[in-house]
């Protein structure tokens, strides 16, 4: 955490020179450079200090608070956090009155992410142009309250510094509905704003019947599967929802099928040869997950279907993640656009695979992408050029290692990628994610001009650099990667140069 625990009374002790109180406040408060300064804010604190009638010598009420922190990935930040060992205090300040609805969302926005500290929570907006405190009751409600309610709760605290940081972990707030379906059930997770802004539009949209097709888009890591089954698990309390996975059902499918009421999940192979209407029939909502991977006839099927019986259909794609030259050649996407021209909502962040990891993988495909700053602590490369051991020590980090080892999908005709010795393929994983992936690069890849390319996949139809893509960007945590030629190796280890000490 880079934030430093500050006493406001010292944020404020030099509000009337700017300069010089821009380069204080970032010292104690431990800003970097990246981040704004905003001197008003810096006076509303002074104004909020006098209104608490709080000085040096009420160090209980003043000590300990957090500035400006930012939960890592998911770009939401909050003024002003103390806790104590059961209690938060969240204070957000306005220079000038804005909306009394526009406050109460702000703070019921901010107790959605900081339930996740399984405190009792105390959420303050103050206005220093009106002087006014405002607080969010227990039922939910906006209310002006006195300064003496704000006063008595900082004055009866025991504070602690928590970090942060080690509650909102990806691990901990981000779930995949299809690895971590108890948890996706149970509610243990936690939407970006983008994400929860998306899906209040979308619902919203539904229950006012203004648009009948929506489309969630983003590359891999933005978190469309999870906002998708999220939007399912909301809208089924008052319709029908069938959700439509384009790839092979898991575990994880059949779970939350025998667990959400009123959520039916399919493959979109149950819906070839003209079963659309034989399975969806029942729908008042479908949600079409990986819908760039569903077959044009079915697609085609499914939008008259949609149409001709006045129902709602989500769809969620991400162009990249092409396996495939058929799917390629599919263009399902720019029909999905076409059809939802006003209703496309795309994700950009990605919140699920760390930006480390994020870099790794795109610099592997393209090594000019690399520059002698970038570091990639959390990727390990092992060399092994007998296959059979390289499949062996992947297997064995699956067993002992709490890894995921991702193999290439084999030809239906072929069987020359059977040795993987892995039912766990790229084609097996799709929308899927884990903390620890590991993968082979073997005989079948090579550089040419910087640039990771490979050679024919025994089924002609699949892309081997596709394959590996989307087994890499599956992954959270920790990279592995086994590498079984040396010209391969030599062009990685460009990626790990040798560091200097100073």
């Amino acid at each position: 955490m880079r934030n430093k625990y500050v006493d406001l009374c010292d944020m404020v002790k030099l509000v009337e020179d700017e300069d010089l109180s821009e380069k204080y406040v970032r010292y104690i408060c431990g800003m970097d450079g990246e981040k704004q300064y905003r001197h008003r804010e810096i006076a509303d604190i002074s104004a909020l200090l006098d209104s608490l009638a709080a000085d040096e010598r009420d160090g209980n009420l003043t000590c300990d608070f957090l500035y400006g922190y930012c939960i890592p990935q998911l770009n939401k930040e909050f003024d002003l956090l103390k806790f104590s060992e059961y209690e938060c205090v969240n204070i957000e300040l306005k220079s000038q009155m804005i909306a009394e609805e526009r406050i109460r969302t702000q703070l019921l926005q901010n107790a959605h992410f900081l339930n996740m500290l399984s405190k009792r929570l105390y959420l303050f907006t103050y206005v220093s142009a009106e002087d006014a405190l405002f607080r969010l009751a227990d039922d939910g409600r906006l209310e002006r309250c006195d300064f003496n309610i704000l006063h008595d709760i900082l004055a009866g605290m025991s504070a602690v510094r928590i970090d942060p940081d080690e509650i909102f972990t990806p691990k901990n707030i981000l779930v995949s509905p299809l690895n971590s379906p108890e948890k996706f059930l149970e509610g243990k997770y936690l939407l970006t704003e983008h994400q929860l802004n998306i899906k209040s539009q979308i619902i919203s949209a539904i229950g006012g019947g203004t648009a009948a097709n929506y489309a969630i888009t983003g590359g891999p890591g933005t978190g469309k599967t999870l906002l998708a089954y999220d939007i399912a698990k909301t809208l089924s309390e008052d319709h029908k929802v069938a959700i439509v996975h384009s790839g092979i059902l898991c575990e994880g499918h059949d779970i939350l099928r025998d667990n959400m009421q009123n959520v039916y999940i399919f493959s979109a192979k149950s819906l070839r040869g003209g079963h659309v209407h034989d399975t969806l029939a029942d729908a008042d909502v479908i949600i079409v997950d990986e819908a760039h991977r569903i077959y044009p006839l079915t697609l085609d099927n499914l939008i008259a279907f949609c149409k001709n019986s006045g129902k709602y259909c989500i769809y969620s794609y991400d162009s990249s993640q092409i396996l495939s030259k058929s799917e390629e050649a599919r263009n399902n996407s720019q029909k999905i656009e076409a059809l939802c021209e006003n209703t496309k909502y795309k994700l950009t962040n990605k919140i699920r695979t760390n930006k480390e990891l994020a870099l790794f993988i795109t610099c592997l495909f393209d090594l000019s992408k690399f520059c002698d700053n970038y570091s990639f602590e959390h990727v390990n490369i092992i060399y092994e050029p007998d296959l059979e051991t390289a499949y062996d020590r992947a297997f064995d980090m699956r067993a002992n290692s709490d890894y995921a080892y991702i193999g290439y999908t084999p030809s239906t005709v072929y069987d020359n990628l059977d040795d993987q010795k892995t039912d766990v393929n790229t084609h097996k994983v799709i929308g899927q994610e884990f903390e620890k992936v590991c993968m082979i690069l073997n005989k079948y890849f090579y550089y040419k001009d910087g640039m990771l390319r490979c050679h024919e996949h025994p089924n002609p139809d699949y892309i081997f650099t596709k394959l590996l893509y989307q087994g890499l960007t599956r992954v959270r945590s920790e990279l592995t990667l086994i590498v079984t030629e040396d010209d391969l190796l030599e062009n990685i280890l460009k990626l790990f140069p040798p560091r200097t000490n100073g």
